[in-house]
């Protein structure tokens, strides 16, 4: 019988590590400015490089996905409260000093980087974003970050001003399975420059509940066997 038991948490314990291994693979890190391993994006032969990829894209690592699509804080409706679905291309650049990484082709300046009212939605398949580093920030340009849980009501978790690369993290961000990276004001230059920030990467990392059920099964079939071995 303990052998029967000992061999069906052996199983449960496979099983568990199947289904959480991308999750407990541990941090990921997404660099728009190299994407090694990850597909090509949609209507995009050169991925990554100075080429649009689409409204949106699903990028994969470690079985573990990323959607990112473009957004717009401009013309949107309710029950959208500041932010909605945007219409801009996602742009890759991995060329030029501080300008590496991921932004949009309906900058209007045109830089095709981030820039007012845009936005880059981004959301994991499991865990959530710990950390946003932003490139191409120059003096007196911003940026901000944004969360949700339902895609509609968002929260400012964060923003700041210049910095050259930024590399932005905060307890707020675990809150979060949503997050938005943008410029949020219109009229913000520097050196007669518009204000045009660009992704380039965040960090995800594994949802801690998951591992601690995952633990808490393992650890419960070991007080078990421990139990039914006194008992004989």
């Amino acid at each position: 019988m303990k052998l029967k038991i000992a061999a069906l948490c052996s199983v449960a314990a496979l099983l568990g590590a199947a289904v959480i291994t991308p999750a407990s693979a541990g941090t990921l890190d997404w660099n728009f400015y190299s994407l090694t391993g990850m597909p090509a994006a949609p209507g995009s032969s050169t991925w990554p490089g100075h080429s649009t990829a689409g409204t949106s894209t699903t990028f994969t690592q470690d079985g573990v996905g990323l959607y990112v699509v473009s957004a717009t804080s401009a013309g949107c409706s309710l029950p959208y409260s500041g932010w909605c679905p945007g219409t801009g291309d996602l742009y890759a650049k991995n060329g030029g000093t501080g300008e590496q990484g991921l932004g949009l082709n309906n900058d209007p300046y045109p830089y095709n980087e981030i820039a007012n009212p845009y936005g880059i939605y981004l959301s994991p398949s499991q865990g959530y974003i710990s950390s946003v580093q932003l490139g191409s920030v120059q003096s007196g340009e911003t940026w901000s970050v944004w969360g949700s849980n339902d895609g509609y009501a968002w929260t400012e978790i964060g923003s700041g001003q210049g910095g050259g690369t930024v590399n932005f993290n905060s307890p707020l961000l675990a809150g979060f399975n949503q997050v938005i990276v943008a410029d949020p004001f219109a009229n913000n230059q520097a050196s007669g420059n518009s204000n045009d920030i660009v992704l380039a990467s965040v960090t995800t990392v594994p949802e801690p509940g998951t591992l601690a059920l995952f633990a808490a099964g393992l650890l419960g079939c070991v007080i078990f066997l421990r139990r039914r071995a006194r008992q004989h």
